[in-house]
């Protein structure tokens, strides 16, 4: 996960309002993996990335890690601090005590991430050919294929990609997410504004209760 306009924020703001939102970030993180570290799921932090990860490769360690990843991404979009991420399989060296982490998993999710032009978490093909000829279907929260003319994403598209759909249910009648995205869009400067229409639309195109929003 990289949060988004994190160097503009550190040259615009008082250090203390930039630790704050780091400590509010953080603390978000743990709420979201902590108690699955006993699951075999960790994870650290860089800047303006957070980075969660599995011991192996099991079903139920990608069910964890997929989980805690989608919570932390959703805490984040709530409390109005934008967010891209993604989700990958493979190898990974990692070294918490010297926040040391090398492999084609991180570099895969990166250049995932990195290609988004929105708010949004991705499923990169990588996972999909892990789960291939297993019982578990990802799809009803991860059911949308970007295409190139949706400019959300710019990176080997003809592969199986899917974005979690921002469906986890209503306030009131409304999808916090997608109130959220919309107050974030009216306070972005006019040159970031088009990660949150893209987002916004995409919202509102695929969410499959087509909640309304005040």
């Amino acid at each position: 996960m990289d949060l988004l306009g994190f160097t503009d924020l550190v040259r615009a703001v008082e250090a203390g309002n930039v630790i704050d939102l780091y400590e509010d970030v953080i603390a978000k993180l743990e709420a979201g993996a902590s108690a699955k570290r006993s699951l075999g799921i960790s994870y650290s932090w860089f800047s303006d990335t957070f980075i969660l990860f599995s011991r192996g490769d099991s079903l139920e360690e990608f069910t964890w890690l997929e989980q805690a990843g989608r919570l932390f991404f959703q805490r984040l979009v709530l409390a109005h601090i934008p967010v891209r991420g993604a989700i990958s399989h493979g190898k990974l060296y990692s070294n918490l005590e010297k926040n040391i982490f090398i492999g084609e998993a991180l570099i895969d999710a990166y250049e995932y991430g990195e290609q988004q032009n929105w708010l949004g978490l991705l499923l990169a093909p990588s996972v999909f050919r892990a789960l291939e000829g297993t019982q578990l279907d990802v799809r009803q929260r991860y059911n949308y294929r970007p295409a190139p003319t949706d400019g959300v994403i710019r990176h080997r598209v003809s592969e199986n990609v899917f974005a979690f759909a921002f469906n986890n249910g209503t306030v009131s009648g409304a999808n916090p997410l997608l109130t959220a995205v919309r107050n974030m869009k009216r306070k972005a400067v006019e040159h970031c504004r088009v990660k949150y229409e893209n987002t916004e639309r995409f919202i509102v195109k695929h969410d499959r209760i087509n909640a309304t929003v005040a």
